[in-house]
């Protein structure tokens, strides 16, 4: 059990471990939030209200889920980086190499 004056190796591993896990944890609670309603607007407006032609409608959902999809893979790659180079930079290596 780590107290607040830990400052060995091993504490400042498990402070950058904690906090990119919350990191990642509000990563996609957002993405969720964001792309849900999106998608759902989407749907009901193609289905509902028949804004969009069903047969073409489901190309639009098939795009904005895979923007999403990407859009969240290169945030999560980006996320894992910054966790590598914080991780380095908490055992003293240098984080350029």
């Amino acid at each position: 059990m780590s107290y607040a004056g830990d400052s060995s190796i091993d504490a400042r591993v498990r402070a950058v471990n904690l906090d990119f896990g919350r990191r990642q944890t509000r990563l996609f609670v957002t993405f969720a939030l964001i792309e849900g309603p999106v998608l759902l607007l989407l749907a009901v407006a193609i289905y509902g209200f028949e804004v969009i032609d069903p047969e073409i409608g489901i190309w639009f959902i098939v795009a904005v889920a895979l923007v999403g999809g990407f859009l969240l893979s290169m945030l999560l790659v980006r996320l894992v980086q910054a966790r590598v180079r914080a991780i380095a930079q908490a055992k003293g290596e240098n984080p350029l190499f």
